[in-house]
């Protein structure tokens, strides 16, 4: 097996499945990497708030990349090495807009996830709480209109647009292009992501590759959809999902099976390690 250094994962629509739980093949499968010296890094459209479980699972006391390359955490210190937030300004006019057009969306900080009532993907992740310790739920608060001084002082790292029409989704992505100091990208189907302009999960493995002297090239990274195009754009070894977008499947190296199909371990037990 070449020596790669790193195993960049994407999270939603690759590492899990269409339930939100990592495979044991996949755990499985990262492990073997893991004791060849290879650093599993998960690089998410989440916020940290939203890992914990999975951190704990594959045993990651490394780096992950969060909601999409805002932040970028050191696990075993507990420190953020890098971060770029909103402005408050335009979160401010993002957030007042959503309520007075009856949009769902999720508000991501460092300490709580905001909701509008009755958002279907914030009852989606108290589904996913539920079973969980409390030390790794996510902290999920809800608010409107009346009550936004409840985010206060707060800084605010990606507002998620939850839209599962797509006329609705394009005419929002289209007016918020007169903010140029946004980036807007589908994540999934029915999902857009909205954070700080200029910065990617690409970006991200960029400034940790610099800080720790990693070659790039000896970086394997996983993906499905628009929020990993820069990803796959940086990294040496790029591989789709099987579920991806055309965009990603057109810049991977190879592809592999899907997401419910114990993708990753496919691939790294046929393209990484034989």
């Amino acid at each position: 097996m070449e020596k790669f250094k790193w195993c960049v994962c994407d999270m939603d629509g690759t590492l899990l499945d269409s339930k939100g739980l990592i495979s044991a093949k996949n755990q499985e499968a990262l492990k073997k990497l893991q004791d060849k010296g290879v650093e599993i890094i998960i690089a998410s459209g989440r916020t940290d708030l939203m890992m914990k479980q999975y951190i704990n699972q594959l045993n990651i006391n490394g780096h992950i990349i969060c909601c999409n390359g805002a932040i970028i955490k050191n696990i075993k210190r507990n420190e953020i090495v890098y971060s770029k937030m909103m402005d408050k300004e335009t979160t401010n006019y993002i957030i007042e807009f959503f309520f007075n057009n009856n949009l769902n969306f999720l508000v991501y900080t460092e300490q709580v996830v905001f909701s509008n009532k009755g958002n279907p993907r914030a009852k989606y992740f108290e589904e996913l709480n539920e079973p969980l310790p409390v030390d790794f739920r996510a902290p999920i608060s809800y608010f409107d209109l009346n009550s936004m001084d409840i985010i206060g002082n707060r800084d605010i790292i990606k507002i998620l647009l939850v839209e599962s029409d797509e006329k609705v989704s394009n005419f929002v992505s289209n007016h918020l292009k007169k903010f140029s100091d946004i980036s807007v990208v589908s994540s999934a189907k029915g999902l857009l992501d909205i954070w700080a302009s200029n910065i990617s999960k690409g970006s991200a493995v960029k400034v940790l590759a610099e800080k720790l002297e990693v070659n790039l090239e000896h970086v394997i990274a996983f993906g499905d959809n628009y929020n990993d195009v820069e990803l796959f754009e940086a990294v040496g070894i790029p591989i789709a999902m099987g579920n991806s977008v055309e965009e990603i499947k057109s810049l991977a190296k190879h592809t592999t099976l899907t997401n419910d199909e114990d993708g990753i371990a496919y691939a790294i037990d046929n393209f990484i390690i034989n």
